[in-house]
């Protein structure tokens, strides 16, 4: 593509923004986890605003100018980290001009060294979703790179082409050098693997048959490609975007177990929450206010103090205040909901951030060696929302467990089911509860706790960004697995309770499971069960 704009590139710039699954990046373009999630979910085209060359072109032409003029600049005539001291040896000789050969191969190699990820492959939703992000940092123009950096990185995407990246490598600090290396290395032409046309093959081949040709660093490109949080942002960004679906979902399960439990309604009455004065709180309140709209199955506080007042002793009756899982739910999940948006606003930020080092100035005639590529609010991001699944987890199997047992359930039949002398029931779905309640617990630990100084002590403080990015993951996943479960028996427990005595929304939602898991009525396999349940949270059918 030529950086020179033309009235055609141009007028072909405004038709693509109303053309439907295609997403503009560049310079003066705003990324949401929206963009992330079309991008992980469809085969759509990532187009860069042509207004990003003037920019790009700019700082690539003082970056040059720089070099052309014997300046040390990290990266470029430098070695790399805690071996910055090593320059180029035309740095010094100002009487020779800057070998740009010897530039471009220090890039070359940062790239092939770098290579090394290890462990599991990365899903490819993430590795498409990095190659966004990072393209879309580097055109902001603020990084000196070489136009054609970026459109080699968006033909490898548009065309289909997925570098394998394996799951360990990054530290967070310096951004995640491997990951990135890892995809770097098949833009450039490495003999590494790629997933093309549903097959795995090495990078040159796949160029091949997409007609690609390889890139050649020039600058500091190659540093560029690989100095930022674009891998850690990718997976954050899309563990939120999910978590943020599953939030609601989560809390219309609590609200239907709350429900079938017989909750008080005086622990959710707007005042009470009003006095504690946490926003969050409310909101979560006013949720399950409204989510219990049209119900016969909450019980009225004064009522029950009359029950209790009149009832002999011998007879079991509901006391005038409920377990803390069932009366607090408020107080518990308000933090969760508070988190989450912060969350959001850190993760887009990062996602549209210039998370690169050195940063070029070109306006200002500057360039600042910094340390934008540190990964910090994806991590903080990131633990903060692990411990609060955590919570959340403990709780959703706190709540099946009352459900389960006698002592607790309110009348309800042992194991939620008929005939629980000889049918389980829900019981051994309380088992798997509690083995994803516990995983989660353990992946709530702080990274940022973890950090390990490494590179001759030059990253001797570390985010650990990638690390906590890739347990958020795992843990949404197990939230998930519990409402599905939660759903399950709190479905169950309604039809005990007599389905039309419930709210309409919790009606509406025992309809839908029934079309994909019957009643439970005698003992069966559940496991493709629960994955036809998480399938309908991910679609939204709940």
């Amino acid at each position: 593509m030529s950086n020179t704009l033309t009235e055609s590139t141009t007028d072909n710039f405004q038709q693509s923004k109303n053309i439907k699954h295609e997403i503009i990046i560049g310079y003066g373009q705003t990324l949401t986890l929206s963009d992330v999630k079309l991008l992980a979910q469809h085969s759509v085209s990532v187009k860069l605003n042509p207004n990003s060359y003037v920019k790009m072109n700019k700082s690539y032409n003082y970056l040059k100018m720089c070099v052309d003029h014997h300046m040390p600049i990290y990266g470029v005539n430098t070695n790399f980290g805690d071996q910055v001291g090593f320059l180029d040896a035309n740095v010094k000789n100002t009487d020779q001009a800057p070998s740009y050969e010897s530039i471009s191969y220090r890039q070359e190699n940062l790239i092939r060294s770098m290579a090394c990820s290890a462990g599991n492959i990365v899903s490819p939703d993430i590795i498409r979703v990095t190659m966004m992000l990072r393209a879309h940092c580097l055109s902001q123009g603020y990084s000196g790179v070489n136009p054609e950096s970026i459109e080699a990185i968006l033909a490898f995407l548009n065309a289909g082409i997925i570098p394998i990246v394996r799951q360990y490598g990054s530290i967070g600090a310096s951004g995640d050098l491997i990951p990135l290396s890892s995809i770097a290395a098949c833009i450039i032409g490495e003999d590494v693997d790629v997933l093309y046309r549903g097959e795995t093959m090495k990078a040159p081949a796949a160029m091949k048959l997409a007609g690609l040709k390889k890139l050649q660093p020039k600058l500091r490109d190659g540093l560029a490609m690989i100095n930022g949080t674009s891998f850690m942002t990718s997976t954050a960004s899309l563990a939120v975007y999910n978590l943020k679906r599953l939030y609601t979902q989560m809390l219309s399960a609590i609200a239907m177990s709350l429900e079938s439990m017989l909750v008080i309604s005086s622990a959710y009455h707007p005042l009470v929450h009003q006095l504690k004065n946490q926003s969050g709180e409310k909101i979560v309140n006013q949720f399950l206010i409204t989510f219990w709209e049209g119900s016969q199955l909450l019980s009225d506080l004064e009522e029950l103090r009359n029950e209790n007042i009149k009832a002999d002793a011998s007879k079991s009756i509901k006391p005038v205040q409920d377990y803390y899982s069932v009366r607090s739910v408020a107080q518990g999940f308000g933090p969760f909901h508070e988190n989450l948006e912060q969350a959001i606003v850190w993760i887009e930020n990062e996602m549209n951030s210039v998370n690169d080092n050195p940063i070029i100035d070109a306006e200002n005639e500057e360039i600042h060696h910094g340390a934008n590529f540190m990964g910090y609010y994806i991590t903080d991001s990131c633990d903060i929302l692990k411990m609060n699944i955590s919570q959340a987890s403990t709780w959703l199997h706190a709540l099946l467990a009352n459900m389960v047992h006698p002592r607790k359930n309110q009348n309800l039949p042992a194991n939620i089911v008929e005939n629980p002398g000889i049918n389980n029931g829900f019981r051994s779905l309380q088992l798997l509860s509690a083995a994803l309640a516990v995983q989660n617990r353990k992946l709530a630990q702080s990274h940022q706790a973890y950090t390990l100084p490494t590179e001759g002590d030059n990253q001797d403080v570390n985010s650990l960004g990638t690390h906590a990015a890739q347990d958020l993951q795992e843990a949404v996943a197990n939230l998930e697995r519990l409402t599905g479960i939660l759903f399950l028996a709190s479905a169950q427990a309604l039809e005990f309770r007599g389905i039309e005595k419930a709210c309409t929304k919790s009606q509406a939602i025992v309809k839908t499971l029934r079309q994909y898991s019957p009643r439970l009525l005698n003992c069966r396999p559940m496991s493709d069960e629960l994955i036809q349940v998480t399938a309908l949270l991910r679609d939204e059918l709940i």
